[in-house]
């Protein structure tokens, strides 16, 4: 399945169509290097992202990219993924975006996490979707619409790829190997809320998000890999009017027609906060968010393992308040 992130792809393609002039001006300053943890310095070009070693220690990590004027329209971001056992970096990497190996790449089976809460039972036949893409560690990334942006996340020890998330671009994946163990201190960035990912929902568990800029950290409790595209909605959006939307696209993307929205037009009503990589169960990563007051949603359209459908349609998507 030449891509069989095309899902995921499609519909962060929607969403970084929303006209990015709406965005915040400046990336907002962090305070996650005040965590004081290991530095990797990532510069994304058109084609490559420069500066990822061969070979690192594991342990949290606080990831920089700078992405080098001119690299993309839309920004871009790195996301971070380990192959699961027995598929070697480069055979997922051949499997997601090069051509179909006739080898039995990508005939590996999900294994759902035991005991999670709603974790779904199927293998990932139905969805039409490689086993393999469930079964693979995602441990998170980030994303910007220019200039740079940070994220602190664990890297394990393994080989893994640092990506675009998207096989559609043209950044070249880097393997890199990950040695020794996994650090039994690590450290706890300190931040304002914690947002947790579930099946099929987003819930505040920690904290509160207020006005400004501020770090969250991210969980994912659930069994399935999540992640987030983070809005600004229009005041008193509702999840029903969210619904609404979801369906006017997906209806337009069966039909090949444009969508005739009856609310919420994507084009000209919302405002693009924060997109993070997807992260797998049992995965933490932190952020920087400059946050308004107002009406914010959260969606994930990860594609299920049950159906292939991305969660959103899952009713994975969560309308937030922030206040002064």
């Amino acid at each position: 399945m030449r891509y069989l992130f095309s899902v995921v792809a499609m519909f962060l393609a929607m969403s970084l169509a929303v006209p990015v002039v709406a965005a915040r001006d400046a990336t907002p300053a962090s305070g996650l290097a005040d965590a004081g943890l290991p530095e990797l310095d990532v510069t994304m070009t058109t084609t490559a992202y420069e500066g990822i070693p061969d070979e690192v220690d594991a342990g949290r990590y606080l990831v920089s990219l700078t992405i080098e004027e001119g690299a993309s329209e839309f920004g871009g971001g790195i996301a971070f993924v380990q192959p699961p056992e027995g598929m070697t970096a480069q055979e997922f990497v051949d499997a997601s975006i090069g051509a179909p190996d006739e080898s039995g790449v990508g005939d590996v089976a999900a294994t759902p996490v035991e005991g999670a809460e709603s974790s779904p039972e199927s293998d990932g036949e139905m969805s039409g979707i490689p086993g393999f893409v469930f079964d693979a560690t995602y441990a998170g990334g980030t994303y910007s619409f220019g200039g740079s942006t940070e994220v602190i996340l664990d890297l394990t020890p393994g080989e893994w790829i640092a990506w675009a998330d998207d096989p559609s671009l043209p950044q070249e994946p880097v393997v890199f190997k990950v040695t020794g163990d996994m650090p039994a201190d690590l450290v706890e960035p300190e931040s304002a809320a914690t947002i947790t990912m579930s099946e099929y929902a987003f819930a505040v568990t920690d904290g509160e998000l207020t006005s400004g800029s501020q770090t969250v950290r991210i969980d994912n409790a659930g069994g399935q890999p999540h992640f987030v595209e983070w809005f600004l909605l229009p005041d008193g959006t509702t999840e029903e009017e969210i619904e609404v939307v979801l369906d006017e696209e997906a209806e337009a993307e069966m039909t090949g027609t444009p969508a005739a929205y009856s609310g919420i037009n994507p084009d000209e009503d919302l405002m693009p906060v924060v997109f993070t990589a997807t992260q797998s169960s049992d995965t933490s990563i932190w952020i920087t968010v400059d946050l308004e007051v107002g009406t914010h949603g959260l969606v994930c359209f990860f594609p299920d393992m049950s159906d292939g459908m991305p969660h959103a349609y899952h009713g994975m998507y969560e309308v937030v308040e922030v206040a002064a």
